[in-house]
């Protein structure tokens, strides 16, 4: 009878912490601005980054703000538009290893969405064995 008991608890608490884990994965969020931060490429050896935006016609106006780590703002402006792109050239030369944020925030939904930029340098050398 003592098994059956125990038994049925684990059963019980099994259905019961299932549905939670299955309830709480459901929640979408609806807090995401329609921006992405792509690397473009570069230009005269100086990366290149853009942000592409796809907004509707109510929440169109949106907030750039890009800083350093310590909070040294570089650049701060308001774009509006629906599907649009914004390209930054970076210098490197004067920027170094800098790590950059970029915030960007809708002005109507004060929804924020915030990218972290850093440069890594990488010498890679590739070698190919073929046999002839």
């Amino acid at each position: 009878m003592k098994q059956v008991k125990t038994f049925l608890a684990v059963a019980i608490f099994s259905i019961f912490y299932f549905t939670q884990v299955a309830v709480a994965n459901t929640v979408e969020n609806t807090n995401t601005l329609p921006v992405e931060l792509t690397i473009a490429g570069t230009f005269k050896s100086q990366p290149l980054v853009q942000l592409n935006f796809t907004a509707n016609e109510q929440d169109n106006v949106f907030k750039i703000l890009i800083t350093d780590e310590a909070g040294v703002e570089l650049y701060n402006n308001e774009v509006k538009g629906t599907v649009f792109s914004k390209q930054f050239l970076l210098d490197t030369d004067d920027l170094g290893d800098a790590v950059l944020y970029f915030e960007i925030t809708g002005k109507k939904s004060g929804n924020k969405t915030v990218y972290k930029l850093n440069r890594q340098q990488q010498v890679t050398q590739k070698l190919n064995v073929v046999k002839l």
